[in-house]
């Protein structure tokens, strides 16, 4: 069995429907930002990753961290790229990779949207390709992250 479950077509519009309401996601290459809340949230400033040196491994390391510390064990969070297949997955179990050697949804927003989320939606990952931000939403996450010091600006 594999860790990323593809959504059913019916999970998947529900769950980006309520993405895009919760959020109000505004899809755009130059109109930022994609998203807006008024919850908790912590942008970072990825543009120093976008290098082919950058230590992709320590990003998915920080993001296993993240998303282990908002979660419980057997717990499954939602795996989203924009306009192409969702998934749910478990933190803990192996993640399996795609043909760049990344996970099935990447965590580095390289070319589309990547949001990671728990199921309540109160735990976002939102990873934007154009703007160059990883944004995180929600107090969990939020507090985790500062916790930890992941090493690029905010």
């Amino acid at each position: 069995m594999t860790n990323f479950q593809l959504l059913s077509e019916e999970e998947d519009e529900k769950v980006w429907k309520a993405f895009y309401n919760l959020f109000h996601f505004e899809p755009s290459i130059d109109q930022f930002p994609g998203i807006k809340t008024e919850r908790v949230h912590l942008k970072f400033d990825i543009k120093d990753c976008f290098s082919p040196n950058y230590p992709y491994d320590k990003l998915e390391e920080f993001a296993l961290d993240l998303f282990k510390n908002i979660s419980s064990p057997g717990e499954r969070l939602y795996s989203l790229d924009w306009h192409h297949p969702s998934y749910d997955f478990d933190p803990r179990k192996p993640m399996e990779r795609g043909e760049f050697d990344e996970w099935i949804v990447p965590i580095f927003p390289n070319g589309d949207y990547y949001i990671f989320l728990t199921k309540d939606f109160n735990n976002v990952w939102f990873g934007h390709p154009w703007e160059q931000t990883i944004t995180l939403i929600g107090d969990e996450i939020v507090e985790f992250a500062q916790k930890m010091q992941p090493g690029f600006p905010k």
